[in-house]
Order: structure tokens, then sequence, then C-alpha cells
């Protein structure tokens, strides 16, 4: 079914590519610029450094002051740990490849791997300080609120798929060598470039998804066009960047744009769907519990946000 969806999507994409040249060519720019001179420079080295760092053991001395925090809070491991931690830092996709790379690598349980789907993988903070709030909305002095209503937002996400899923989130103990002798058996030049390779690989593949999708959206706004409220929803639910310079634009009252940008931001949309979907190939893990736990954390986002705009009204 998902490939009958994937191949229907496509075939459009292609059917625009080649009744609006133009406007496809600007979409398909766009998604270009948005990869090369920000999702390329911004993820990049963290997807090197973090890869190394996983093969060579150095997680535990990172996390070693940390990672009782995350127990307390997520149940999580000290690898799993490491997943949020990143996934909060870099932005999509990073927390998602991680868990995959993790699991891959024997660090974490697959159901601990599963319930860190749902909650690892979240906007970055440069790009809700930078784009969301001070290039769209023009509400710089709101990144406190802001942090506090996503983050508030993805804990409540986190402590519902964890009653659900109940995952097994203990420390697993890799039968390997030491970090030291596993430098001496491979060294320390091919685990570089190695790591450099793999991060090339994913990050390549997630600026393909990116100008896709770009293009995806802008059919989106052209087929929907004499519905403008439709376009702006449709369009946020299938790439996020696009939907919420949609939404700043609009003429809908700032509160409403505010809550409806940390929504689509929230939830990542289908382009983030389909990336993630990309660095889980090769693994057993379930896109399904991802999407379930987006659609949660796009729901809270909404939610808090509502309540808390809502109480400070009546102050």
């Amino acid at each position: 079914m998902r490939s009958v969806i994937l191949c229907i999507l496509l075939f459009f994409v292609f059917i625009y590519l080649l009744c609006f040249p133009q406007e496809a060519f600007q979409s398909s720019a766009s998604g270009v610029t948005l990869w090369f001179f920000h999702v390329l420079p911004s993820l990049l080295p963290f997807m090197i450094f973090s890869d190394f760092f996983i093969h060579t053991g150095l997680v535990s001395v990172l996390l070693r002051k940390i990672k009782t925090v995350f127990r307390f809070l997520f149940g999580l491991s000290m690898y799993g740990s490491y997943a949020l931690l990143l996934g909060l830092i870099c932005g999509y996709p990073m927390g998602a490849k991680l868990t995959a790379d993790l699991f891959r690598e024997g660090k974490i349980t697959k159901s601990e791997a599963q319930y860190l789907l749902t909650f690892c993988n979240n906007p970055g903070p440069v790009f809700i300080s930078s784009y969301i709030l001070t290039d769209t909305l023009h509400l710089s002095h709101a990144s406190g609120y802001t942090f506090f209503i996503l983050y508030l937002s993805l804990y409540l996400t986190s402590l519902i798929f964890r009653l659900i899923l109940r995952p097994d989130c203990r420390d697993v103990t890799v039968p390997s060598d030491s970090p030291s002798a596993q430098t001496l058996r491979h060294s320390l030049s091919h685990m570089v470039d190695a790591s450099i390779m793999h991060a090339f690989e994913s990050v390549t593949k997630l600026g393909g998804y990116i100008i896709l999708f770009s293009i995806l959206a802008s059919l989106m706004v052209h087929l929907t066009a004499p519905v403008p409220v439709l376009s702006l929803f449709l369009t946020g639910f299938t790439e996020m960047t696009t939907g919420i310079a949609l939404v700043g634009a609009s003429s809908m009252h700032l509160p409403l744009r505010y809550l409806l940008s940390l929504t689509f931001a929230s939830f990542g949309g289908l382009s983030c769907i389909a990336q993630t979907r990309g660095m889980l190939c090769g693994t057993p893990l379930s896109i399904r519990t991802y999407i379930a736990g987006k659609t949660v954390h796009g729901i809270c986002t909404l939610l808090v946000g509502w309540l808390l705009l809502f109480i400070q009204t009546f102050q």
C-alpha cells in the first residue's frame, strides 16, 4: 500500500515537472538552497562526529555526567539518551538516524528504539528561533515561551508512549573490545573515513527527499490555490518549511499563526516521515510507530500552546 501511494505521488510530481517546469524549477531550487545552505552545514559535522563516537565508544565518556537525568526523565539507556540529546540539538532527522545506527550496532534494544522513534526526532533550536520566530513570525522575544511549549509537549509524548510500549531500556552489554583495543585493530584514519562516507551518504539521501517534497509542496499550493486555507494545511503537513512560510504570510491572527507553525514543526510533515523512513532502511523498526509519535506530539503541541495562550489571555 505504501509503495502504491509513493508511486502515485511520484507520478504527480513528474506530471507537474512536465506541465509547469518554471514553478517546479523554482521549488526544486528552493529545496536545493535549503539543503545546501542550512541542512548540510548544520547536520553533516554532527553526523560525522556522532558516527565516530558510536564506533569508538566515546559516547560513554561524553554522557557520564548527564545520563542519570535522561534515565530519570525518560527512562532511557545511556545510548538512548545520546540519540535523544542529538535529536534535540541537531533537528530532523538526526534523532531517527542515531536510533537506527545504535540499533544496528546492538547498543539499544528494539523496544527502546521503537520508543525513541516516538519523540527523538524534533525541529532544531536554530530552526525554531531563526526561521520560525525571527524570519517568519517576527517573535524573537518569545523563544523561551516557545521552547517550553515544544519540550513540554515532547515530554508528554514520551510519557504516553512509555506507558503504552513499556520499553526495555536497559544498558546493553555488547561483547566487544575496549575503545583502545578497537583503535589498535582499526586505524583511526580508517574509522574517520568510514564516518565521513556514512555521513555523506545519509545527508545526500536527505537532500533528495527535501528537493522531492519541495516540488510536491509547490504542486499542493498550485492545486489548492482557489482554497487558501486548504492549501495552507495540506502544504504544512506535506513539507513543514513551506507550510510555515505560508502560515507566516497569511492574514490569520498572530496567535493562530503561532500555534499552527509550532504544530507543523512538531509533526514534521510527510517530508520528515520520508526522511525518517530512509534512515530506518535495513532495520525492522516500524515507521508506523514514528508516525503515531509525531501525530501525538503535534496534537500535544497544539493543546499545550492553546492552553498557555488561553491562560495568558485571562491574566
